[in-house]
């Protein structure tokens, strides 16, 4: 039975985590690097924790964890993105000493391009962004860590503060229409919470598990759905000329990759049915609140 759990990085989902964690009896342990964010944390019942890096925590404090997630984003520097896992986990890895569980939160980014198909945990990795790469490195440094870690790589994550919604009732969203169509997956944050949870109550160490809806579909086609489902002006859909000179490089390669994520694996071993199980019911909901 886990008591105590550390998040490190407790940002959108991980507060989530810990809201649905401290309902069951939970300690919660959360890290951020950030007083307000420690004051916001403070105020939902989590032990906020100020570190710059995980390094950085009490060993006392490691001893008495028994579980982990890691939320902790990629760090930006003059060089591009990185993944600082490699750098702090074989440090503290020891010293977590009472760990009966560990999971990391990927991306689904670490597919690569697929050309449209469908890709499962035992797809080849080849990202073919920076993103991507750095967090297949995360990912390696939690399952080399020893410790009894699982990854989920995360699809597009929506909720509550963290959708579209409002940028579409504003007008001028623009979205590429590529030519073959482009694939991508959305998964709501309830569900992530739900199928960690799930993992922590069954655990099984070094599974990999896609976190994703069970409607991929191209990204022009959904905000398109999305904005007459919401009586939202149409997206501007550029075609992929305009989208490289109107588009950052940042939105550019989130939706350049296409693939369908297959969640096959989920429902199999963490979540027979999601509570969202496509952007629509997910969307209703949000609009509900």
């Amino acid at each position: 039975m886990i008591r105590t759990l550390l998040i490190l990085g407790c940002g959108y989902v991980g507060e989530r985590l810990a809201a649905v964690c401290l309902d069951d009896g939970m300690r919660v342990i959360g890290t951020t690097r950030s007083e307000k964010r420690a004051s916001m944390l403070k105020s939902m019942g989590i032990e906020a924790v100020i570190a710059p890096s995980p390094i950085d925590l009490p060993d006392a404090l490691l001893a008495e964890v028994d579980a982990v997630v890691d939320s902790i984003p990629l760090t930006q520097n003059n060089n591009g993105l990185h993944a600082t896992q490699p750098l702090w986990l074989p440090e503290i890895a020891p010293k977590l000493s009472g760990v009966c569980w560990a999971g990391y939160l990927s991306s689904t980014g670490v597919y690569g391009d697929a050309n449209g198909a469908w890709v499962d945990e035992s797809f080849a990795c080849k990202p073919g962004s920076a993103r991507g790469r750095e967090r297949l490195r995360a990912e390696q440094a939690w399952l080399d860590s020893r410790l009894p870690a699982e990854v989920f790589r995360l699809a597009g994550i929506y909720g509550p503060e963290r959708n579209i919604l409002d940028r579409l009732r504003a007008g001028g969203y623009k979205v590429v229409a590529w030519n073959p169509a482009h694939f991508s997956s959305r998964i709501h944050v309830d569900d992530i919470v739900a199928a960690v949870l799930a993992a922590m109550r069954k655990p099984r160490c070094g599974r990999t598990v896609n976190l994703a809806d069970d409607m991929p579909l191209p990204h022009v086609e959904y905000v398109t759905q999305l904005a007459r489902m919401i009586d939202a002006p149409p997206p501007v859909i550029l075609n992929p000329g305009e989208g490289e000179k109107q588009l950052s490089p940042a939105a550019l390669a989130f939706f350049r990759d296409n693939k369908r994520v297959s969640n096959r694996l989920l429902h199999e071993e963490l979540l027979a049915e999601l509570l969202y199980p496509d952007f629509r019911k997910g969307m209703a909901a949000l609009c509900s609140e």
